[in-house]
C-alpha cells in the first residue's frame, strides 16, 4: 500500500471541534482553509486559536515563532466553495 501525504485540509466549522481540528491539523504541519457560514465566521474562529496558541506561549509549551507558524497555516475562507483543491475535508 503506498502512503498517501496530506497537505491541504479543509474544516467546515470554526467553533469549538471544528477549531480544534484545524489547530491539530496546522499544528502537524498542514495548510488549512477554515470556512464557516461566512468568512466573519471562519476569522472569529481562527481568532480564538490564537488566543489558544497564545495561552501555550506564555506557559512555555511553544514559542511565538511555533504559534506564528501554526497560525499562517490556517487560512480564513468565505466557504466551502474555496475547498477545491483540498486533499481532504
Amino acid at each position: 500500500m503506498t502512503e498517501r501525504k496530506i497537505n491541504l485540509v479543509g474544516v467546515l466549522g470554526s467553533g469549538q471541534m471544528g477549531g480544534g481540528i484545524a489547530q491539530v491539523v496546522a499544528q502537524s504541519g498542514r495548510k488549512v482553509l477554515l470556512a464557516d457560514m461566512d468568512k466573519a465566521h471562519a476569522e472569529a474562529g481562527k481568532a480564538k486559536i490564537a488566543k489558544i496558541l497564545g495561552r501555550s506561549v506564555e506557559k512555555g509549551r511553544m514559542t511565538a515563532e511555533e504559534r506564528d507558524a501554526v497560525l499562517g497555516r490556517i487560512e480564513a475562507v468565505d466557504s466551502i466553495a474555496d475547498f477545491g483543491s483540498v486533499e481532504i475535508a
